[in-house]
């Protein structure tokens, strides 16, 4: 117990101090000069362009004389003073001769309690920055609240990178239709000729070019028709060539006409049929 008043009292003797250094080094200072407390003149200085030039700091005193039936002093708000309204105040002094100690940093707004007096100059703002022994401010300022103070912006997420679109599959050539009903819409490999297109096969279409013909690949007529090359043409009366060495086969007519009639007219059988051997003989084979 003895140790801890003995600290106790230790921290006040402290504290003490302090404020007795800091009540040695303060200044007092009197509003308005020689006129006092009063409405400044047309020509005189402004209490506020006095103060500028002042420098206040925590423990200096403001001495304010002035008539305490006629005038007072009013502690306000930063919107009271710019309105000049005497009804709203924080402190109100009114015995003629004020001292106001500057207690804390910042701004000190003073006016008078009489309307017009405030209204024709009689005010002052009064800014304290800090004790004159260099040390610490004794009272720091009220943070404000915290709903005035905005909040730190959030970074924003980063933009997730748009889906890659995949890659269309190489387009591969199409198989050859059996039917040759699909014309085909790329050409073939320079390995392989082209097929040749049956007469079903569609046009091709005019987006993709005709494939150029092979020049060993037959001709169409020609595939249409491989015996009109190779076969010749038959023989005169219907008569067939037979091959070299051979017999050749004589067509006798199915009917008798006036010739067969005129060489057998008056002639045996045997004759007759003599005589149309050899001229049907003679009729198919000219060349003997």
């Amino acid at each position: 117990m003895v140790k801890g008043t003995s600290g106790y009292s230790y921290g006040l003797g402290l504290a003490c101090f302090a404020l007795v250094v800091a009540m040695a080094g303060a200044t007092q200072l009197k509003v308005g000069g020689g006129n006092g407390w009063s409405v400044p003149a047309a020509n005189a200085e402004s209490y506020n362009d006095w103060a500028e030039k002042m420098r206040f700091q925590i423990g200096d005193t403001l001495v304010f004389v002035y008539p305490k039936d006629k005038d007072s002093v009013l502690v306000v708000e930063p919107a009271d003073y710019n309105a000049c309204n005497t009804s709203s105040f924080d402190q109100k002094f009114a015995d003629g001769n004020t001292v106001f100690t500057l207690d804390r940093a910042g701004a000190f707004f003073f006016i008078s309690g009489v309307d017009a007096n405030c209204r024709a100059g009689e005010k002052l703002i009064v800014m304290v920055l800090a004790s004159r022994n260099g040390t610490a401010t004794a009272t720091a300022p009220s943070p404000p609240p915290a709903s005035s103070t905005a909040p730190p912006p959030t970074s924003p997420a980063p933009a997730s990178p748009p889906p890659s679109s995949p890659s269309p599959p190489p387009a591969s050539p199409p198989s050859p239709s059996s039917s040759g009903a699909a014309a085909p819409t790329t050409p073939p490999p320079a390995s392989s000729p082209p097929s040749t297109p049956t007469p079903a096969s569609p046009a091709p279409s005019a987006s993709s070019p005709p494939a150029p013909p092979s020049a060993n690949a037959p001709s169409a007529q020609g595939a249409r028709n491989p015996s009109a090359t190779s076969s010749p043409p038959p023989a005169a009366n219907g008569a067939a060539h037979a091959a070299p060495g051979r017999r050749r086969r004589v067509l006798r007519p199915r009917r008798r006409g006036r010739t067969a009639r005129r060489l057998t007219a008056g002639r045996p059988a045997a004759a007759r049929r003599v005589a149309l051997g050899s001229r049907w003989r003679r009729a198919a084979s000219p060349a003997l």
